[in-house]
């Protein structure tokens, strides 16, 4: 990717301004669902129903899910936009661009699984592109505002038990935890109508855990939240 910036600062350019756009603009609050979609998706993969953990402690964001493990479509899929392997049935996020918005709150995305690890660092991401003179000019214009999830880094780290795959988001700043606090509070009964593939969601901010769980009775989906039990009819249309 690097030998491909240096040959085409306009390619380089055109990736930046498509990250930037998506992590600052119509992704930035939708990191939650963005991760949630992704837990479906390895949920269908794998054929099992899923069961999303979503753990706030301090300045980190804890996303660990069930289902396929990362694998190296899968990477590439997170490293690229508008490039996703995912197809067929059931598959939610099929063009790329959905894992951009963890960019909105973190610096230094992770994600860990049983098969292996990836990061992303923009720090890094900086330094490899300042070693390029013909990126010289662009950089200077840009500052840290460089394509940050194009250059994926092997990771390694532990998957919490009973999960396997976990994206771990050290958060920017009070701003970004703040952000990232409201979305977990908002989380609600919509997550799992709209996610069939999640059975059950844990919501964890260290002051208070919440645990939706989704049951399908035929035609009906039961949502239930501590004593609370909803019951929801879903009628379902398609068409191009």
């Amino acid at each position: 990717m690097l030998a491909a910036w240096a040959a085409s600062p306009a390619r380089f350019r055109e990736d930046a301004n498509a990250e930037e756009e998506l992590a600052k603009g119509a992704y930035r609050d939708r990191v939650i669902v963005e991760l949630a979609q992704n837990a479906a998706d390895a949920a269908a993969r794998a054929g099992v129903r899923g069961r999303v953990l979503l753990r706030l402690r301090g300045s980190e964001l804890l996303a660990a899910n069930t289902g396929a493990p990362l694998d190296a479509a899968g990477v590439e899929g997170l490293s690229t936009l508008r490039a996703s392997t995912k197809r067929g049935e059931g598959a939610v996020g099929r063009f790329g661009v959905g894992f951009a918005a963890v960019l909105g709150v973190s610096d230094e995305p992770e994600v860990l699984s049983l098969t292996g690890g990836v990061r992303w660092s923009r720090e890094e991401a900086v330094a490899a592109v300042a070693a390029l003179p013909e990126l010289a000019a662009e950089l200077a214009r840009r500052g840290s505002a460089v394509p940050v999830l194009r250059l994926p880094i092997p990771a390694g780290g532990e998957v919490p038990p009973g999960y396997d795959t976990a994206v771990r988001l050290p958060l920017r700043d009070t701003a970004a935890r703040k952000l990232v606090r409201s979305l977990l509070d908002a989380v609600d009964d919509a997550l799992l109508l709209s996610l069939p593939a999640i059975a059950e969601v844990e919501i964890d901010t260290g002051d208070e855990t919440r645990i939706l769980r989704a049951d399908s009775q035929g035609s009906d989906i039961v949502i239930a939240e501590a004593d609370r039990r909803t019951r929801w009819r879903l009628v379902e249309r398609n068409g191009s």
